[in-house]
Order: C-alpha cells, then structure tokens, then sequence
C-alpha cells in the first residue's frame, strides 16, 4: 500500500504511476512464488477520496459504517496537513538545499 496526496486534478495519473512504479517488484515476486498486490491509494490535497480509498478499506474487511468514518477521518486529515504545509511554505526547513 502507498498513499500518495496529488492534487484533485491528477489522481488517475498518480495512481497510474504507483501502479507502474512497483510492476518490476510485483513481477520478481511473484516469480518467487508470492502473491503480491500493488495498492495505491489516492485522497487529495483538499480531502477529496478516491475511489481507491474506498476500495482498500473493503478489501480490509472493514463494514461500511466503519469505512464511511474512516474516509472522513482520511479527508480531514489530508485537507488539515495541506493546509500546514501551505502555511509554512516559505520556511526554510521545507526546501531542499
């Protein structure tokens, strides 16, 4: 599983490229005789939760009024850490030198 943060606008193309990132992995285990699954997950910078969202927490056997909690728990918290990383964004300590 790997939760990415895109901005609402490219979500399918974030979880287009987690899909792709991990292929060389996924194709080595399996060869090993695993039985691996690539999860990306997407919830926007403004908490707006993809589909994909909803889609982890049920293969997480989670009922539905416990994903219902749990992705308004996600979309508050995505939309609360872009608004602290917005705030700081000229401070030093957020850049690279």
């Amino acid at each position: 599983m790997e939760l990415t943060v895109p901005y609402e606008s490219r979500m399918e193309e974030a979880h287009a490229f987690k899909e792709g990132k991990y292929l060389d992995l996924t194709k080595e285990l399996k060869k090993d005789g695993y039985e691996p699954r690539v999860m990306p997950v997407e919830i926007g910078a403004r908490g707006f939760m993809g589909s994909s969202a909803y889609g982890l927490l049920s293969k997480l056997s989670m009922c539905d009024n416990k994903i219902t909690k749990a992705l308004m728990l996600l979309a508050e918290t995505a939309e609360n850490s872009s608004r602290w990383i917005w705030s700081r964004r000229n401070e030093r300590l957020l850049h690279k030198d």
